[in-house]
């Protein structure tokens, strides 16, 4: 049997992971850093400028001129004309004639300068234990050529490696995660390939891709034991958020193999994590994961962020805490791994649990925040809300609300369960997205205390309905953006695949047929009424309260 990853002494308390995403670095996303995405005819024939607060520029780096230098602008998946929307539009804007080159120089700057190894040392002196590295498939390389795939690879592995030794010196494990696929695993822009549709098919519906994909999990395990880096490396993830659309059996057949190989090459000391299809309730059938020879030290990986939905957006301070310490179902850490499932009693002693996406982001949704910052950028050369500042009365609600989290994804009514998390992310670009950047939650005193790695956070903040309690009930802090309100009322969720976390725009919510609810269903229409009721007053009040609508000035 392997030990459990977590356990260190007689009395049965772990060793609890907690962590920080260095999204954005290795696999680049738009939001993250919007600058390195406002390419122009300059960068194009490598006469590289960079912005006002750019956070990966060179030092001493000359600036953009933006009537000299024209924006790089191409029709996108979505038919609009825009700047790149992820990495696969990166490399296609860097195609051109004596352009790939120049496509390489650029990113490798940001690889150089995006993460450094201050950022390393200051997460290890605020608690940090382990950062997740997101790595793209095509690190060391996979890219077909012959179907005109324009991935950029650039030094993206040296950087890693040069990062595992910053992390070796300063105490810090690292828990790589391939966080993208051939064909897009999920139609979002972190796979490299943003879709018009969300989906898995792109990657599960073609066995070559599959392929492909466990040909990159021994690609990069043996590339990590050539370079001696398995003492820092003791994680790690076999392939971020597939869609929930995902063939279950396909899937957990990629996970399988994924497994076999990574111990093969690895091991079985280093932990294996694995995405949950945004259904964690689904792996959790009473035989799935229960074998310690097989899934012992693996852990089912959740993502869980209170930001995508509107009628979460809208919510109160108090209601907003409510929601973590009572999830709505399939959003619970406790969906999954018992021995006794259905009854989730006894904890598994082969996959547990870990969160290893979250943030404190609670009232503004990222994706449509970012649509004025690259106009703005496009307009006038720099990106708005660059020292945007909170308010202490917002400071102490995010604190509230991160510790309400940390101690729900910790579970400790039921341990064992729960080995941990990892915080998205550890910085971003400017100030439009404050709350998702850790290191500047440390710097301004929002981001709590973090428990020692061998006390669970309940210890240190209290129960998740005790931090409820203190938390001051005002409305002010609340900054609903975009309200987005639609033409009808959309009722319950579709499916058991949907989820709060889907983007507004992806119709997760059906309308409610009024023909339907006749008969016995009139009880549910009186509750969907008053369910309607509630979030319209509570939308008044939001907008007849709140003193400054942060994100007001980036729609002029």
């Amino acid at each position: 049997m392997r030990p459990l990853l977590s356990k260190i002494n007689k009395n049965d308390e772990y060793k609890f992971i907690r962590g920080v995403n260095l999204g954005g670095w290795l696999v680049m996303e738009r939001y993250i850093t919007p600058y390195s995405f406002s390419i122009t005819d300059c960068h194009q024939r490598g006469d590289f400028c960079w912005y006002p607060g750019q956070i990966d520029a060179p030092p001493n780096a000359p600036l953009c001129n933006i009537t000299e230098c024209q924006a790089a602008l191409s029709k996108n998946v979505f038919g609009a004309t825009d700047y790149p929307l992820d990495e696969w539009h990166l490399g296609l804007a860097f195609q051109g004639s004596n352009q790939t080159q120049h496509g390489e120089q650029w990113l490798n700057s940001h690889f150089a300068h995006f993460l450094q190894k201050s950022d390393l040392i200051a997460l290890k002196k605020a608690g940090i234990s382990h950062v997740r590295v997101p790595l793209p498939h095509w690190i060391l390389g996979n890219v077909d050529y012959d179907n005109d795939e324009p991935w950029i690879v650039g030094d993206r592995w040296k950087y890693f490696l040069r990062m595992c030794g910053w992390a070796r010196e300063i105490g810090l494990e690292v828990w790589p995660n391939i966080h993208t696929a051939p064909g897009s695993q999920n139609g979002f822009d972190n796979s490299g390939q943003q879709n018009s549709v969300k989906t898995c098919g792109g990657w599960s519906d073609n066995p070559h891709n599959i392929q492909r994909s466990l040909n990159v999990l021994l690609e990069v395990a043996a590339a990590i034991k050539r370079a001696n880096i398995t003492d820092v490396v003791t994680g790690f993830g076999l392939l971020n958020e597939p869609f929930g659309d995902c063939s279950r059996d396909r899937y957990k057949q990629f996970l399988q193999d994924g497994m076999n190989i990574i111990r093969s090459v690895l091991g079985d000391d280093i932990g294996i994590y694995m995405s949950d299809l945004f259904q964690a309730h689904l792996f959790n059938d009473g035989t799935w994961g229960l074998d310690p020879d097989t899934f012992g030290n693996t852990y089912l990986d959740s993502h869980y962020y209170n930001i995508f939905a509107q009628a979460v957006r809208v919510m109160s301070p108090q209601e907003h805490i409510d929601l973590v310490c009572h999830p709505h179902d399939g959003e619970d850490v406790t969906d999954c791994c018992f021995e006794d499932a259905p009854h989730n009693t006894i904890p598994s002693q082969g996959t547990q649990r870990i969160v290893a996406e979250w943030s404190g982001a609670f009232d503004a949704m990222p994706g449509e925040v970012l649509k004025p910052i690259m106009k703005s950028i496009y307009e006038y050369g720099v990106a708005p809300l660059l020292n945007r500042t909170i308010t202490p009365e917002r400071k102490s609600f995010l604190t509230k609300f991160i510790q309400a989290q940390i101690v729900s994804y910790e579970t400790a009514a039921i341990p064992g369960l729960a080995h941990g998390w990892f915080y998205w992310n550890f910085k971003m670009e400017g100030g439009a997205y404050l709350e998702w950047d850790l290191l500047k939650g440390v710097e301004q005193g929002w981001f709590p205390e973090i428990a020692p790695p061998n006390v669970p956070s309940e210890r240190l903040y209290g129960t998740c309905m005790e931090i409820r309690e203190r938390t001051n009930e005002t409305q002010d802090i609340v900054h609903a953006y975009p309200w987005g309100d639609p033409a009808y009322w959309r009722g319950p969720l579709v499916n058991e695949s949907d989820s709060l976390r889907g983007d507004d725009d992806l119709q997760q919510y059906q309308p409610i047929n009024h023909h339907y609810l006749s008969g016995i269903k009139n009880q549910v229409a009186m509750i969907a009424l008053a369910i309607l009721v509630f979030i319209g007053v509570r939308r008044y009040q939001v907008r007849k309260n709140s003193k400054k609508w942060q994100y007001a000035e980036i729609q002029s």
